[in-house]
């Protein structure tokens, strides 16, 4: 009878093993996936080199130059989910490193889909602080989902205007 009891308790660990370690594998793999997203995120550190970079390179070339140098998702500018913007102190954008197509256009009253009015935020922070931080909901162009952001900002003077130079980060 002890012997019957001890290979019962064998079969049953064997298939309690068996049962356990697929899901336990499964887990593991789960969670080095979930890590991978973060490395196809850039951090704050990575977005404040990216506006240093953007700055020594603006006060060479100037703002006109801008747009070209900060254009295409292949430029020097785009790491990511970096890239940087540069807006006059009225607003208007002069170079966005991801949409191009917003070069011109005045985004002084843009809201976030909460309603906040997150470039009139970030324009009177740099005028009246020289840098500023805002958070706001915007879409994450690599999963096209609304996210959380914050804008890393900071003025400039280039040819004697003002501009907020801007990099965001994705949460």
């Amino acid at each position: 009878m002890a012997g019957m009891i001890s290979k019962l308790r064998l079969h049953v660990q064997r298939q309690t093993l068996l049962t356990v370690l697929p899901v336990l594998l499964l887990l593991v793999v789960i969670a080095f996936a979930a890590g991978a997203p973060a490395r196809t995120r850039g951090t704050d550190a990575e977005a404040l080199t990216m506006i240093d970079r953007a700055q020594q390179l603006l006060e060479r070339i100037g703002p006109e130059a801008a747009a070209e140098a900060f254009a295409g998702h292949d430029s020097a500018f785009t790491d990511r989910d970096l890239y940087p913007m540069l807006l006059d102190d009225k607003g208007v954008m002069v170079a966005h490193g991801w949409t191009a197509t917003l070069n011109g256009s005045n985004l002084n009253d843009l809201h976030d889909v909460d309603g906040k009015p997150f470039i009139r935020e970030a324009l009177d922070g740099v005028a009246r602080d020289g840098r500023t931080d805002v958070t706001y909901q915007w879409i994450d162009p690599l999963t096209g989902q609304v996210a959380r952001k914050t804008m890393h900002a900071r003025r400039l003077v280039l040819n004697g205007k003002p501009y907020m130079l801007a990099v965001g980060v994705y949460r």
